[in-house]
């Protein structure tokens, strides 16, 4: 029943890019040509809850039994027979529960050396339909699925360790970005220390005279008047321009002119 031909199938999955909703669906189509039935499940250990969940699934319904009894590596027959670490054949099943839409089940527990992968469950509505088949070739198939769904167990796992990774290199370089910027402002505001000392002094003596100059000009004269209060007006300007260095937050930098930008301070 299952040949070289199709260990070969289920390998070169293996080679090809899938994701894993791809790869166990094409597992199952694989598995469609070679094992008839009307039902499949495929079940996923998870470590981490200790609980086999549903991974693919055909079929009317998914295919287990006693699923409300809990065992060691699960719930149901998947869980005992996770535990039992061979392939259970019920070839025959009785018509008590009349919502089950299959009567003949195959269940093979998958295993990679010492560690549980997986269930896999097979389902047809006919009674003894797999009286005749061949624990060997169920305990091959168990070998090749759960190498499969270790593969992808894997890759999820290195999947999920580079997003980590990338997520933590952004934090990196954000933390950077803020470091290098809080040096920035650290050397701005030295230099803004040392402006405001060489400049608002001056500028203080400049203000004093124009306001002295301002108040002796005579009345008759407006125009020396309208220059003194220019004057004064560029003299608060600048005043106020060395105060917005001071309150500076950030080292952004805006166009001042085309193709020429300058510190933006508000």
């Amino acid at each position: 029943m299952i040949g070289l031909e199709f260990l070969q199938k289920i390998g070169e999955i293996l080679q090809k890019s899938l994701s894993s909703e791809e790869t166990y669906s094409a597992v199952f189509d694989i598995l469609d040509g070679i094992i008839e039935f009307d039902s499949a499940t495929l079940f996923v250990y998870q470590p981490a809850t200790g609980a086999l969940e549903v991974a693919e699934s055909r079929g009317p319904q998914v295919v287990d039994l006693v699923s409300d009894v809990a065992f060691t590596r699960g719930d149901g027959l998947s869980g005992w027979v996770a535990s039992q670490r061979e392939p259970i054949i019920l070839a025959t099943m009785s018509n008590a529960r009349d919502s089950r839409s299959f009567h003949s089940l195959i269940s093979v527990p998958l295993w990679s050396g010492d560690k549980l992968e997986g269930v896999l469950n097979l389902g047809h509505k006919k009674p003894g339909f797999y009286q005749t088949v061949n624990r060997a070739d169920l305990e091959r198939l168990g070998i090749q699925l759960s190498l499969i769904v270790e593969q992808l167990q894997l890759r999820t796992q290195l999947q999920e360790k580079n997003q980590l990774l990338e997520k933590t290199l952004q934090e990196l370089r954000a933390t950077q970005d803020t470091l290098v910027e809080k040096e920035r402002l650290a050397a701005i505001g030295q230099l803004v220390v040392r402006l405001n000392h060489e400049i608002n002094n001056p500028l203080s003596i400049i203000i004093s005279f124009i306001d002295l100059l301002t108040a002796r000009c005579k009345t008759d004269l407006p125009e020396v008047t309208e220059t003194l209060a220019k004057m004064k007006a560029a003299a608060y300007r600048i005043n106020e321009v060395t105060r917005k260095l001071e309150d500076l937050q950030t080292t952004e930098a805006e166009e001042y002119v085309e193709g020429v930008k300058m510190l933006k301070i508000g």
